[in-house]
């Protein structure tokens, strides 16, 4: 008996000494929003491998971002091949009438992945944040006093795999959403495999359809390379990517000035780069659960 005791007191110190790695579990937010990405991206085929899941890209080069896009505006008009659209308003960087590849925008995208769960779409971005009375029993986190954030390690404590955090710059008249998918440590990353994001592990990671440096370039091959159907397209300034929550970004060791924007940044084992989003001094947001 002492022995068995004795036994169990050394597995609990061991397990406390050495706790078990966190690990993405599979999800159908996750299926939804990892095929979104491009091809042989980094979290979709570490998803696959530690999840035992088959998810394909979507599209080879992901889809990109269109400011207005949803899946009524026609993105899988052509699928598995990408189509074109018209722009139906100005905003920071696209222009009213000027032919773009076809994409997401924001809340297309987070609407598009609880459409392929077979839930209803979320609310408008302002009523999520702002009507508190309609959407209390919704609210996780809010910029509201006594409901902010806890620190960014934490909220792996509370928040959900497709969670969605919805926030606003008052510097911006754009809002902008995103769903949560964990962190870098269920995804198996690990301090030797990256130390630059060692003490990072555990902050929130989102995929989210927005501005990236990566994607212009991206796209303005495959627009060079395809002229007889793309050739009067303009190039993209962003689409579905997965992006890190509460790094600040002077500790971020890359930036870059690109489409009017300052982006931080990391460089991940396959070259991607994973942006490192300013949620820093916010005018208003929630972390919002269906």
């Amino acid at each position: 008996m002492k022995k068995s005791a004795l036994v169990l007191s050394l597995l609990l110190f061991l397990t406390l000494l050495f706790p078990a790695r966190a690990e993405v579990q599979k999800s159908p937010f996750l299926d939804a929003a990892l095929s979104a990405l491009e091809k042989d991206n980094l979290f979709l085929l570490r998803y696959n491998e530690l999840t035992g899941s088959h998810i394909d890209a979507l599209f080879e080069l992901g889809i990109p971002y269109l400011f207005g896009g949803t899946e009524e505006g026609g993105v899988f008009n052509k699928y598995p091949n990408y189509w074109k659209r018209l722009c139906w308003q100005d905003s920071e960087f696209f222009r009213e009438g000027q032919v773009y590849v076809n994409g997401f925008d924001c809340v297309g995208f987070t609407r598009w992945v609880y459409h392929q769960c077979h839930l209803p779409a979320h609310p408008p971005l302002g009523d999520m944040i702002l009507n508190y009375s309609d959407f209390k029993n919704n609210h996780i986190f809010t910029h509201r006093e006594g409901q902010q954030m806890p620190p960014f390690e934490q909220m792996k404590d509370t928040l959900q795999v497709g969670d969605l955090f919805a926030m606003k710059h008052p510097y911006s008249t754009y809002r902008h959403i995103m769903m949560y998918i964990g962190t870098l440590r269920d995804f198996g990353f690990t301090p030797e495999e990256t130390p630059e994001l060692a003490p990072y592990l555990d902050y929130p990671l989102v995929a989210h359809c927005g501005t990236h440096p990566q994607y212009g370039e991206r796209f303005q091959r495959f627009i060079d390379t395809h002229p007889e159907d793309f050739g009067n397209c303009l190039t993209t300034d962003g689409g579905v990517q997965v992006s890190i929550l509460g790094v600040p970004l002077e500790s971020a060791p890359y930036h870059i000035h690109v489409q009017n924007t300052d982006f931080a940044y990391f460089i991940l084992s396959d070259g991607s780069w994973m942006t490192a989003l300013d949620v820093f001094n916010l005018s208003s947001y929630c972390w919002f659960r269906m």
